[in-house]
Formats: C-alpha cells, sequence, structure tokens
C-alpha cells in the first residue's frame, strides 16, 4: 500500500480547505467596519439596508454559504441593526407569493408522479418522430409547452430520458453530432423560454408580482401576465428555432428508429389512470381559477393552495413525494428576498441611491434598457430568482420616484432573468441538457449571444407595440 505525504505548509493546506470560511471572516469583518460611519443625507437604517443588500448579493452571488442560508440571515440583520422591527420582519417572510411558489411545486410533483407528464410528453414526440426536422420543432415547442404550467427543470428532467434514448437509438455521437447539439439545446431553449410564459414555469415571476405588489401596491393578476409575456414567448420561440437551425446544419439521420422506440415506450405505459385523469382536473381546476377570480378575494396563493390540498385529498400524492420534490433552499430564498426587498423600499435608501448616480436625469426607454440589459447579463451567472431580488426592488423604488410605470419594471426585469440562453449554470434546465455532453460551452454561447439580442429587441418591440 502506498501511502502519500503531503509536504505542503500545513497554514496552506489549511486555508485550501477552509477557503470559503476564510472569504467569510474577511467579508464580515468588512461588513462589520463600514457600520461605523453613515454617509451624509442618508439615515442609519436606509445605510444599514444598503449594506445588507450588498451583503446579500455576495453571498448569493458567490454561494459561499447556500443561498436559503443568506435569506436565513437577511432576517437576522435587519432587526439586529435596528433597520425594521423584528416582528414586522419576520412577518414580511410570509408573503403570498412564497405559498404560491410552494404551492406550484407540489402541482409538479404530482403532475410527474401521476405519469401524466409523460404521458403527454410521449403522445406528442410519437406525433412529431416522422421527419428529423419535425422531431426537433415538437421538442422545442413540448419544453415550452410544458413550462407554461411546470417549473422548467421538472420539465427538462422529465422530458431528458426520452431524449437521451432518442439520442442513444440514432448513435448520436457526444459533442460532434449537430443533430445531438439541436435535440438538447431545442429542449434547454424551449423550457427557459417558456419558463417565462406564466407563474408556474419559474417562481421568479411570482416572486416579481410579490415585490411589485409589496412596494408600488400594484398588481398583476394571471392573465395580465399572459398578455405582457405571450408577445416576447412567441416572438423568441420562432427566433430560437430560425437561430438553432441556421447555426447547426443537420446530418443524415434515419428518423424510422426512433419512431419505433416511442412506440415502445407508448406501448409500456399503463391505460389511462384515475390519477391522471384527476391531477388534469385539478390543473385546469387551478388555472380556470388563477383566470377568472386570481386578482382577487382569494388570490392567486389561495387557488394555488386549494389545488395543492386536493392532490393530497384526493390520494394522488403522498407528503413524502411532495416532500423529496419541493425545492425548500428556493423556498427560504424567496422568503428572504421578498423580505429584503419590501424593508428597502421602506427606507430612504433608494432616495440617496438616485441622488448620488444623479438617475433623475434618464428617461422611461433608457432606464429600461439599462435594468433589463443588467438583468440579462447576471442571471448567466446568478440564480435567476437572486436576480429579481437584487434588482427589482431598487428598480421599482427608483422607477416610482420618477414617475415610471412600476409593471413594465417588473415584468421587464422578471422575463430578461429568466433567459438564461449562453452559459448553463444560469438555470437548472439547461444545465441538466448541457451536462448530457451533447452540446459544448461555445455552443450555447454561440447561439445565446444572438437569442440574448433577440430578447433586448423583443423586449422593445414588446414595449412600444403591445404593451
Amino acid at each position: 500500500m502506498n501511502v502519500v505525504i503531503d509536504k505542503r505548509p500545513l497554514p496552506l493546506l489549511l486555508l485550501l480547505k477552509y477557503h470559503k470560511f476564510a472569504i467569510l471572516i474577511a467579508i464580515s469583518l468588512i461588513f462589520y467596519s463600514l457600520l461605523g460611519f453613515t454617509p451624509k443625507n442618508i439615515s442609519v437604517a436606509g445605510y444599514r439596508i444598503i449594506l445588507v443588500f450588498v451583503l446579500s448579493a455576495i453571498l448569493w452571488a458567490t454561494e459561499i454559504i447556500p443561498s436559503a442560508i443568506t435569506s436565513l440571515l437577511i432576517l437576522v440583520l435587519i432587526p439586529l441593526l435596528s433597520i425594521y422591527p423584528v416582528k414586522q420582519t419576520y412577518s414580511l417572510f410570509g408573503n403570498e407569493p412564497l405559498f404560491f411558489i410552494l404551492s406550484a411545486f407540489i402541482i409538479s410533483v404530482a403532475t410527474e408522479k401521476s405519469g401524466l407528464s409523460r404521458r403527454i410528453t410521449l403522445l406528442i414526440l410519437n406525433y412529431g418522430a416522422k421527419k428529423k426536422e419535425n422531431l426537433l420543432l415538437f421538442v422545442y415547442l413540448l419544453g415550452a409547452g410544458l413550462s407554461f404550467f411546470m417549473p422548467e427543470h421538472a420539465v427538462s428532467a422529465i422530458i431528458l430520458p426520452i431524449i437521451v434514448s432518442i439520442a442513444k437509438t440514432l448513435k448520436l455521437q457526444q459533442g460532434k453530432s449537430n443533430y445531438g447539439k439541436l435535440l438538447f439545446l431545442s429542449l434547454a431553449y424551449g423550457t427557459i423560454t417558456g419558463g417565462i410564459a406564466t407563474f408556474l414555469g419559474g417562481a421568479r415571476n411570482a416572486l416579481a408580482v410579490g415585490i411589485l405588489q409589496e412596494i408600488s401596491g400594484e398588481k398583476i393578476s394571471f392573465l395580465e401576465w399572459l398578455r405582457y409575456s405571450l408577445p416576447l414567448v412567441i416572438l423568441l420561440l420562432s427566433v430560437g428555432h430560425l437561430v438553432l437551425r441556421s447555426l447547426f446544419k443537420i446530418e443524415e439521420i434515419n428518423i424510422t428508429e426512433v419512431k419505433v422506440e416511442i412506440e415502445r415506450e407508448l406501448k409500456r405505459l399503463a391505460p389511462f389512470t384515475f390519477k391522471e385523469v384527476v391531477t388534469l382536473l385539478i390543473i385546469l381546476f387551478a388555472i380556470t381559477g388563477w383566470l377568472i377570480v386570481g386578482h382577487s378575494g382569494i388570490g392567486l396563493g389561495g387557488i394555488a393552495l386549494i389545488s395543492a390540498i386536493l392532490f393530497f385529498v384526493l390520494g394522488i400524492i403522498s407528503w413524502e413525494e411532495a416532500h423529496q420534490g419541493i425545492n425548500w433552499s428556493a423556498i427560504f430564498m424567496y422568503g428572504g428576498a421578498l423580505t429584503l426587498g419590501t424593508v428597502f423600499s421602506k427606507t430612504d435608501a433608494v432616495d440617496f441611491i438616485i441622488r448620488k448616480l444623479e438617475l433623475s436625469q434618464l428617461n422611461f426607454v433608457t432606464f429600461i434598457f439599462i435594468i433589463s440589459t443588467l438583468a440579462l447579463i447576471l442571471t448567466e451567472f446568478v440564480s435567476n430568482a437572486a436576480v429579481v431580488a437584487l434588482l427589482l426592488p431598487v428598480s421599482l423604488k427608483i422607477g416610482v420616484s420618477l414617475n415610471f410605470e412600476p409593471k413594465i419594471i417588473a415584468v421587464s426585469i422578471a422575463l430578461m432573468s429568466g433567459l438564461a440562453f449562453m452559459l448553463p449554470i444560469g438555470t437548472p434546465s439547461h444545465l441538466v441538457c448541457y451536462s448530457t455532453n451533447y452540446y459544448k460551452i461555445k455552443d450555447s454561447i454561440k447561439a445565446g449571444l444572438v437569442m440574448n439580442l433577440a430578447a433586448i429587441l423583443g423586449l422593445f418591440l414588446c414595449i412600444k407595440i403591445f404593451w
């Protein structure tokens, strides 16, 4: 047995092992030292919430500690630094959008566990597997369509095994086959684009609506969100398919084998089950409720909670199954983000920023261009929910001060923060597709750069024509 002795100095080994802790200590010392003074023309609370905001941004971006723990740290720091009373701070955490997000996770788990999503996926792909070009389009639109009603990463997780099976059936070479690149990029880009269409595709959308309501008092209904999002979604879906097809030329493929494979998978499925029927009815109930009464009385969150409860009452899923499928880290993160954004807006911090940066000179179009471009860049590196949490409170307060339309500001940031086309780290759905090794980062950067430009252009077309 060979024993290898590491002869590097002990301090170096400790630093390598505990480097995150060392960085955290250094950040904490800087944060503590900055608490010692307050600039002119700003209150102590306003100055300290800016420091907490910057600290949260650093921790969320670097993930030195888990994002959920950063959110819990926010809850501690705000009352500890006398920025806002302790009871009010904790009460802000349990906002309506938080329970909407929790319910959305439960709906997603039920759709998957009942088998409904897999059945729909196979039926659609079977219909589209007649030509190689059609199959790509159906994968693309299927990812987008399901992301209207489920978190985009859940859609990728459901469809991905089927696409991997198709790629293996066709004997596509990883990283070399253009058809392989197109299959997985189509799934990634379809889910990303579809994920911005409704509140269910990405929890960042519900988070944005919650922050908007807390800061400006304005609400966006389910139907109103569709009015904002669908023009951009339709534009990007059209452009995206053309971009992918033009950048990656398809080689010769025998699609007959794929048709046989999908039909084989369909035959393995049991007949349409009671659970699938009930799941479909509950989802239709939820969507109908959001469209008709979601903007009054019980609200979007209440309808989502009723729908989630029905899955348990009718025995579609168990709590153990739901518990495993709920992203509790995201739940805590969104609660902390809502709290931070609300407290930030209640101080004079934004007024101070406006004066310092002379933002009062900006016109509406320039302002939207700046914040939407910043959101689009940040979301390639940082969690899209974190982008909303960091950008939206400040942007809304600045926009309200300058008499800009707050709904447009909220929607612009939310939509742009969901479009991480270039780098796989930007969103889980992109990352799981990239992890198959059928395309490289340079491929997604090449296509994603064009898509990002299309997104900015599309946003302004929406503002000028549709909104």
